[in-house]
Formats: C-alpha cells, structure tokens, sequence
C-alpha cells in the first residue's frame, strides 16, 4: 500500500480518501461488469443526485444523513466527498450529522467518529 492509500496513523480506523476511491471505483467496475441491472442502479442512482429542485449539495447532506442512519461507511465516505467537491462547508457537513445521530441514535458514533476522521483529510472540509 503507498502512503497516499495507507490509513493515516491517528485514523488508523479509516482509509484515506485515496484509498477509498481507488476501492469504490474498482468494485464499482466489477459490479458493472456483472449485469445490466447493476447498471440501471447506477444510472438511477445518478439521476437522483442531479440538480432539480434540490440544488446537488443539498442532495448530498440527504444522502449523507441517509448514509450514516443506514449504517453504510463506504456511503458516508462517498458523500462526505461529494460534499467536498459540492463546495458544502464544514459546519453544514458536522450539522448534518448531528441530524443523523438524533434520527439514529448514539449506535452512530463509532461511524460518526470515522466520518470525522474521513472528513478531516478532504481539502476543503478538512479544515477547520
């Protein structure tokens, strides 16, 4: 593993966000591979996050709080960094999910604590 992929020491828990895209994107790739339906998925999945009546950044931090009450980390990841890319600051990310720890509960936390971690070494939402 580079250091670019290696889990940073204090956040030995977590991948780094390099790390995780190259995961998602190879995954992403066999799953296609294996059906039409997984391709449907996606396309769906695409459409639902294009700008509408909800700008996309909005439509992120839903999809986050969706993420974390799911207990899904790798779907936390993914809108932690389309967040990121989306330009959402800091302070609506972490406002967000305190909204998904009072609909879930504290069983969150570890998650919660990882998304911190994750969130931590994006550019834009890593600073604080």
């Amino acid at each position: 593993m580079s250091e670019s992929t290696r889990p940073h020491p204090d956040h030995a828990a977590t991948f780094s966000p390099a790390a995780f895209r190259l995961a998602r994107a190879e995954g992403n790739k066999r799953l296609r591979g294996s059906g039409e339906l997984f391709e449907s998925f996606f396309a769906l999945d695409g459409a639902a996050y294009q700008a509408g009546a909800l700008p996309v950044a909005t439509k992120e931090l839903l999809g986050l709080v969706v993420s974390v009450m799911k207990d899904c980390e790798e779907c936390v990841y993914y809108h932690l960094e389309r967040c990121d890319e989306e330009g959402v600051s800091r302070d609506q990310v972490v406002e967000t999910l305190q909204i998904a720890l009072v609909g879930a509960g504290s069983v969150t936390v570890p998650l919660l604590r990882r998304a911190m971690s994750f969130m931590s070494r994006l550019p834009r939402l890593g600073v604080s």
